[in-house]
């Protein structure tokens, strides 16, 4: 087995953890103890943190994907390095902090809409200390990924912060005030960024050097190169925004709080799809970039297509699993008849999130070569393209054209990094074998389906489809090897059964 997928397993087994509480705070505690429009507001305050941060952290991970192995290899110079990835992104979320002070009322307007507007107004500046620690959870995250071991991080992200969540909610179940909750959460995003910074700093070997210079972009010859790469990333990150999560900002602007408590509770379910896709990208990004670097293109090929597969037969799978037990999921939710409304949300956005995960590491790819450019030109339209979409149909069609509008957009998107990847670079991430897995899912959904019209009792209906759903597939992914890094996960574990 290969390291990237060892060390994916383990991020994933934090990952899966983490999900169990997310799914006891997401599907549970929430919306029993979480008025609708106080949960829409939670999640309205945490979805823009982490909106926010991808564009204030200015593109630092992925300079540090690009630039760290070149600055930090032997005879070159990084003095500075350190230092304009650790301070740029305070002096963004500085500027960002003083635009919110005098420009509060007009920002509020801006995102909600006119009565939920002083809801958020009252806690609107919880935002700065959230974005500031998901800005430097990216960029510990990039180091992280660079020297080998990211579970850590993974840790203090979908473990230690869930857990603070669930406090929050406790709390608010005793007191009824939502500023507690709001100060509780902060202290755990705060606690968890200065643990995660003493962890970067021992893998670091305690040398992190923060003396202002920029003696590692003249001594090494990169500023031009840093120049144009950083001018692209702000951008491409204002594209990333757009592409990504205009629909949460159409949903709070053209419905209102208790709409995205629905909504952002289906796009919980979407990042279940995530977990392993994300564990292997995160990892296996240095070794892609290091392939491509040094011009091994059919190792190159190799890593793309194995993580491509990889992500998406067990993508592929959570999805079936979901979708068909979905109707029960939502009628043990407390409150599960008000947060049905987002069921096709999950479908559509899954759809979307499905044809997105199948290219793999295709966009970082493209980012780090000399098509850079291309992206951000494809960014560009498509950003705009997405604003009109979504205004359109989310205000026309509410939650469902949302999710619609942004599908809609990935796959766009999509369509534009295989062309390049393969036209430019000579890689594409699919192998022949893709097609038995576009057989495969709606066959067993299908399947899942008959099953539900003889068995009426649904905790039978559940535990029968899932036990039949998941024999099936990772019997028919295994027989024909639709991805040889699953195939060998199975053969491994079975081996491991057999000594028992």
């Amino acid at each position: 087995m290969s390291s990237i997928i060892k060390e994916s397993l383990k991020t994933s087994g934090v990952n899966y953890i983490g999900i169990v509480l997310g799914a006891l705070f997401t599907l549970y505690l929430t919306p029993k103890y979480f008025p609708t429009e106080i949960n829409g507001l939670y999640r309205l305050l945490l979805e823009y943190s982490a909106i926010a941060a991808v564009y204030f952290h200015f593109g630092m991970p992925s300079i540090i994907n690009k630039y760290y192995h070149r600055v930090n290899q032997e005879g070159a110079d990084n003095r500075g390095f350190d230092f304009f990835v650790f301070v740029c992104p305070l002096i963004v979320i500085a500027l960002f902090a003083t635009f919110l002070y005098f420009f509060k009322s007009k920002f509020v307007n801006l995102i909600g809409s006119d009565k939920d507007s002083q809801m958020i107004s009252n806690y609107i500046f919880f935002l700065v200390p959230l974005i500031l620690c998901n800005v430097y959870f990216f960029i510990f995250e990039g180091y992280s990924a660079m020297l080998g071991n990211i579970t850590v991080i993974n840790f203090f992200k979908n473990i230690i912060l869930k857990i603070f969540n669930i406090a929050s909610v406790v709390l608010y179940f005793y007191t009824r005030n939502f500023t507690f909750v709001m100060i509780l959460v902060t202290t755990g995003y705060l606690i968890s960024v200065i643990f995660v910074y003493l962890y970067v700093l021992k893998l670091k070997e305690f040398v992190i050097d923060l003396k202002p210079s920029l003696e590692f972009l003249r001594k090494n010859g990169l500023f031009r190169d840093f120049i144009q790469f950083l001018l692209f990333l702000s951008m491409s990150n204002l594209s990333f925004f757009l592409l990504s999560k205009v629909d949460v900002f159409f949903v709070g602007k053209f419905t209102d709080l208790s709409n995205l408590a629905y909504y952002t509770t289906a796009t919980y379910f979407v990042t279940l799809l995530l977990v392993p896709y994300s564990a292997v990208l995160n990892i296996s990004f240095p070794k892609i970039a290091k392939s491509y670097v040094d011009g091994r293109i059919e190792e190159l090929k190799g890593l793309i297509t194995n993580n491509s597969m990889y992500g998406l037969v067990l993508a592929a799978y959570i999805f079936v699993i979901i979708w068909s037990n979905l109707d029960a999921i939502y009628a043990i939710i407390p409150n599960g008849e008000l947060y049905k409304a987002g069921k096709y949300i999950f479908l559509i956005l899954s759809l979307g999130k499905l044809v997105d995960i199948s290219i793999g590491s295709l966009g970082q790819l493209i980012t780090i070569s000399k098509w850079y450019m291309l992206t951000l030109y494809s960014s560009i339209v498509m950003s705009v393209v997405s604003i009109f979409l979504g205004y359109f149909l989310t205000s026309n069609f509410g939650i469902i054209g949302a999710s619609s509008s942004i599908s809609i957009c990935i796959c766009l998107s999509v369509m534009f990094q295989l062309f390049v990847a393969k036209y430019k670079i000579g890689v594409h991430p699919f192998s022949n074998r893709i097609i038995i897995l576009i057989l495969l899912v709606p066959g067993i959904i299908f399947g899942c389906m008959i099953i539900d019209k003889f068995i009426n009792n649904m905790v039978i209906s559940s535990a029968v489809k899932v036990t039949t759903s998941t024999i099936l597939y990772f019997y028919i992914i295994y027989k024909y090897r639709v991805s040889e890094d699953v195939s060998y996960i199975m053969e491994k574990g079975y081996n491991v059964l057999l000594r028992k």
